[in-house]
């Protein structure tokens, strides 16, 4: 049989709108076969939280599901959106052909055009094949996580192999709320070969038949290639979606904000990027170099904005309550004044703002409240500082994107003279697999020193910094989820005392 699939990238909650896409689509000058398979939630989107409850929402879809009915002549289509079942909204399939919609619930096994094709709406591993099914068709709206392609692939192909039925995987495309999803599409046949796979994080229609004999094919993209063009779809899509053409962001020679402004310029073209020095009067000579560097290398918008002035003019406002303003006070000042001119400049251009922060970086600090940490999107901010430098590496084998001085110098805030983030804190590549160890393994302060080899005072003084950090990272912007242990699903208390 011949069949559509559909990368299909819906706006969340706009179920008009997803619908008319649906009517394009059947009406698409593409060839014209029994049936168009979407994703699961193409109707409704995804993830929609309290709104999956919404009434209004699970009336329109009531209506939209008429209309797309009416469109459905000589082709049918199956589709995902929200419903109720025993009184409980829940995820369900639409399977509509000739004005009829039949409504599956988990899994159902329906007749069409003299086969058995059986839609799920679970994983491969989860499901009852059934006996008598010619075709067994997969429709997810799983999030991407990094290294979850493969996996998922193995299991379509385990599931054909053992039932011995032809398969299909029809996964979401889009981004919403920092959660990305690939819009995954592939057929394995009965002996278990995968014959057909889409591109990743693109929307596209491709015609597949599965009862032709096929070419295995094979999934080979590399692990950091696959996270860079996940992270370049992801700020492109949030981006897009937000109602916004260009981003605002801060470049201060270093790598976070290095690699931020590359993956945005792959995202959307560095025209579209405007990158701001802010240079303050611990900021050195080197970093301003460095920024000037990247944004040609990138082909990226520089401008500069002097933070000096305003943050003496601050000071003296100041003065008649705080005369000698502590370090601490005046890092604070420089860090949110440098924000204050990024969000104006924003607004400015009408641009979304871009926060540069990774996971180390929000687990430790230095991060001030309505600081630097503010924004409207984190695109690195579910990688750890080691990742961000492998990225960099990767995006300079494509192309010598961003100045080697940038990787090769120390990490630094630069929010008082000569700073070095070493200075308060162990060496990255030992950092990161602290706080992993912690956050994500629930190791203890004195496995974490034994295993590290360090003192087990240190480890505490680190771990008490996280534990310290949970106030600012309630007020940063949503990240890029593509690990399994974003810092968006840790809901830690604000008042604690965490005994190390």
């Amino acid at each position: 049989m011949k069949i559509n699939v559909a990368s299909f990238n819906p706006l969340t909650a706009d179920v008009q709108g997803n619908a008319e896409k649906i009517i394009g689509l059947l009406h698409s000058p593409a060839e014209q076969v029994p049936l168009l398979i979407l994703p699961e939630a193409a109707l409704c989107g995804c993830p929609l939280f309290d709104l999956f409850e919404d009434k209004q929402l699970l009336s329109q879809q009531t209506i939209a599901l008429k209309q797309i009915a009416q469109a459905t002549k000589t082709q049918a289509c199956v589709l995902g959106y929200a419903d109720k079942q025993a009184g409980q909204v829940t995820t369900a399939a639409a399977f509509i052909y000739k004005g009829k919609i039949t409504k599956i619930f988990d899994t159902e096994t329906i007749s069409f055009q003299g086969k058995l094709i059986q839609f799920s709406l679970l994983s491969p591993q989860d499901v009852a094949a059934d006996p008598d099914a010619d075709l067994v068709v997969f429709l997810q709206a799983r999030p991407y996580i990094k290294g979850n392609v493969s996996p998922r692939l193995d299991a379509l192909k385990k599931f054909a192999k053992k039932h011995g039925v032809a398969c299909v995987l029809c996964n979401l495309l889009g981004g919403g709320d920092g959660m990305i999803f690939d819009g995954l599409a592939a057929a394995a046949d009965a002996k278990g070969n995968l014959v057909y796979l889409g591109e990743l994080f693109k929307e596209q229609l491709e015609t597949f038949d599965t009862e032709e004999k096929h070419k295995p094919v094979s999934y080979h993209l590399p692990a950091i290639e696959e996270l860079v063009e996940a992270l370049s779809f992801g700020v492109a899509d949030y981006v897009t979606k937000s109602g916004f053409d260009k981003v605002v962001l801060g470049v201060s020679g270093g790598i976070d904000s290095a690699v931020t402004a590359a993956l945005a310029a792959r995202a959307l073209g560095g025209e579209s990027v405007f990158c701001i020095s802010l240079p303050s009067y611990c900021t050195s000579d080197l970093s301003k170099t460095l920024a000037g560097k990247l944004a040609v290398q990138l082909g990226v918008n520089l401008e500069e904005v002097g933070v000096k002035p305003l943050l003496e003019t601050s000071k003296e406002s100041l003065a008649h309550i705080v005369s000698h303003p502590k370090d601490l006070t005046t890092q604070a000042l420089q860090s949110r004044l440098r924000t204050d001119i990024l969000a104006a400049l924003a607004a400015e251009y009408h641009a979304l703002l871009l926060s540069t922060d990774d996971k180390s970086e929000s687990l430790v600090g230095p991060l001030m409240i309505y600081g630097q940490s503010e924004g409207d999107l984190q695109p690195i901010g579910d990688l750890y500082k080691t990742e961000v430098y492998e990225i960099a590496d990767w995006l300079n084998k494509q192309g010598n994107l961003i100045p080697r001085g940038i990787i090769e110098r120390a990490p630094t805030s630069e929010l008082k003279p000569n700073q070095k983030d070493e200075d308060e804190l162990p060496p990255y590549g030992v950092l990161d697999k602290l706080l992993k160890g912690y956050m994500e393994e629930g190791k203890t302060p004195e496995e974490l020193a034994k295993k590290l080899r360090l003192k087990t005072d240190t480890v505490k003084k680190v771990l008490s910094r996280v534990n310290q950090a949970d106030r600012s990272r309630r007020k940063m912007a949503p990240a890029l989820q593509v690990s399994d242990r974003p810092l968006s699903l840790r809901l830690r208390p604000i008042i604690k005392k965490i005994n190390l």
